[in-house]
């Protein structure tokens, strides 16, 4: 069994009963606020560049990097989420297979309803930037490692990841969102050279919040 189908088998049940249910405070209503800081870092490397978005939700971020002239690439394994994302934005996608996966395109940015550790490398194609916000810190720790290494494939040469990650005492609550600081960022991205852009507070959820943990450092690296 594949590690993709530990991941799926594991986590699926848990996320799309939060989708279903409506438990979903990780989802920003609005662009987050360290890539739209941090945007022209990534714009001057290449100002329309392809983007890969894993665990992607129905992230405004999508919307907002195609609308700048991105080509986005979001995939998300929880059919409501993707379908949520289309209606929210009140346009009819054209609907695809990729890797022999259901997915939807519209305004320069497709879908793709899968694991991310299920899909094959040369279905996607190569990415000028990974953006990641909240998929990391969404894995078992146990899925790290090959996210990771799914990440490093999907990059072209030149390309990075926009990583945005969590830090916050595990102590006190467990995941998800697991906590991910700096030096575990360090060990999973040995090998790149890794720049912290910024850390700044947040907010967290309201499970956490009762468990005594009402913010969390929020960081943005560039890893190339």
């Amino acid at each position: 069994m594949s590690s993709g189908a530990n991941v799926a088998e594991a986590a699926y049940d848990f996320w799309n009963e939060r989708w279903l249910d409506g438990q979903i405070g990780f989802h920003e209503g609005t662009p987050n606020v360290l890539l739209e800081t941090h945007i022209a870092r990534l714009e001057a490397r290449k100002a329309k560049a392809r983007v890969l978005v894993p665990l992607s939700g129905k992230s405004m971020d999508l919307r907002w990097l195609a609308e700048r002239g991105h080509q986005v690439v979001g995939v998300e394994f929880v059919p409501t989420a993707l379908r949520d994302f289309f209606a929210e934005w009140n346009v009819e996608p054209e609907r695809l297979e990729i890797g022999g996966h259901p997915a939807a395109s519209a305004n320069g940015v497709t879908l793709i309803c899968a694991d991310i550790l299920g899909v094959p490398p040369d279905a996607l194609g190569t990415f000028d930037v990974v953006y990641d916000r909240a998929a990391l810190v969404a894995l078992e720790p146990e899925a790290r490692a090959p996210y990771v290494e799914v990440c490093r494939k999907a990059l072209a040469a030149d390309g990075v990841v926009f990583l945005v990650t969590f830090a916050y005492d595990q102590s006190r609550a467990a995941g998800p969102p697991y906590s991910v600081d700096a030096a575990l960022v360090h060990q999973l991205y040995a090998h790149e050279t890794i720049e912290l852009l910024e850390t700044r507070s947040a907010p967290t959820s309201k499970r956490l919040t009762a468990a005594g943990v009402p913010s969390f450092d929020e960081s943005a690296y560039l890893i190339s």
